[in-house]
């Protein structure tokens, strides 16, 4: 009896976990009424929580050992699931629904998009032994949050998408900046600041005048916290980086 509660009282946590993990689709459901209702605001909100459980997610599921604890159940799949419905068909949708790109461009481009990352989800060397994707890896949600704030024209929107769509072909690693120990720290420090800024900004944009004369200054801060990750998977390439499993 007593090695039973033990047994049980070890799974909570990984039940959690998964209970956690699976919870980024109710953000996704929440986040697609937004963009039918033509809520903009609360679709990048809802995105935006879902991003964060997916950061936090593998960390907790590392630590507490779900694969263990439930090896019938694949964390693995079940994140990659939500990953493509947020990541890559609800931006697609969100292309579609708020102009971000071109009249004669806003069907078949979300189109070749949805096509192009449902078969690189697939491969199963999407990611080498190093943790890195090969590739553009499909962050769509982070590129129309981009296009909100920057507020480009349409024509440049469609310009920086085919420019990603190329380097979806292009075998370049882009290192997943929580998987580097001698970086951890202060790459988790700069991506919850992008997040903060990011949430001021839209929030600034989309429903209240907060910042004011501030939102340039802010602007150029999330600038640079952008430049930075852009920086790491440049040099990363460059210079080989030892990943490691944490």
């Amino acid at each position: 009896m007593t090695c039973y509660m033990k047994s049980f009282k070890n799974k909570i946590p990984a039940t959690l976990v998964h209970l956690f993990t699976g919870s980024g689709i109710i953000f996704s459901f929440l986040s697609l009424v937004s963009v039918i209702e033509g809520y903009k605001f609360q679709t990048f909100m809802f995105l935006g929580i879902a991003l964060i459980i997916d950061i936090v997610d593998g960390t907790l599921a590392r630590k507490y050992k779900t694969e263990i604890f439930f090896p019938n159940i694949d964390g693995k799949t079940l994140d990659t699931i939500i990953d493509y419905i947020n990541y890559i068909f609800i931006p697609c949708i969100m292309l579609y629904q708020f102009n971000y790109l071109p009249q004669n461009f806003k069907i078949v481009i979300p189109i070749i998009i949805l096509c192009i990352s449902l078969y690189s989800y697939i491969n199963t060397k999407l990611i080498d032994t190093s943790f890195s994707y090969i590739g553009f890896p499909s962050i769509w949600n982070v590129v129309i949050l981009y296009f909100e704030i920057l507020a480009f024209d349409q024509f440049i929107n469609l310009l920086i998408i085919i420019f990603f769509i190329f380097l979806k072909f292009i075998p370049f690693k882009v290192f997943h900046p929580m998987r580097y120990i001698k970086f951890k720290k202060i790459n988790i420090l700069l991506l919850f600041g992008t997040l903060f800024i990011s949430y001021m900004l839209l929030l600034d944009k989309l429903k209240l005048k907060l910042l004011n004369d501030a939102f340039f200054y802010f602007l150029i801060l999330w600038i640079i916290f952008n430049s930075y990750f852009i920086l790491f998977v440049i040099f990363s390439n460059l210079f080989s980086f030892n990943g490691k499993k944490n």
